[in-house]
């Protein structure tokens, strides 16, 4: 196993730490953000519905969360040719707890 980085002050970055900033990042960009709180107040979203919902294209909108999918912010499923998404809540809670 290896050592934590170590940056200046002392402060060391954990796989917790680099967790956060990655979850961060992704959800930094306005559109990720809007889809987050899309999927906040819906349990489950089709791709066309959210693309929809978000006045994008289904091409923008594929290419935002398969950003938040790799972050694990948001789960993905599909059915036939439909993808559906949802929000991984307790990886957001948990990323944020540290930082409030």
């Amino acid at each position: 196993m290896t050592a934590p980085k170590q940056y200046p002050g002392g402060v060391k970055a954990t796989l917790d730490t680099e967790r956060t900033a990655k979850i961060l990042a992704a959800v930094g960009d306005p559109i990720r953000l809007r889809f987050v709180q899309a999927l906040l107040a819906e349990t489950e979203m089709s791709s066309s519905a959210a693309a929809e919902t978000l006045g994008v294209s289904l091409a923008l909108l594929c290419h935002h969360a398969r950003i938040l999918v790799d972050a694990g912010v948001v789960g993905k499923r599909k059915e036939a040719q439909t993808a559906y998404y949802s929000l991984n809540r307790k990886i957001l809670r948990d990323s944020l707890k540290g930082l409030v």
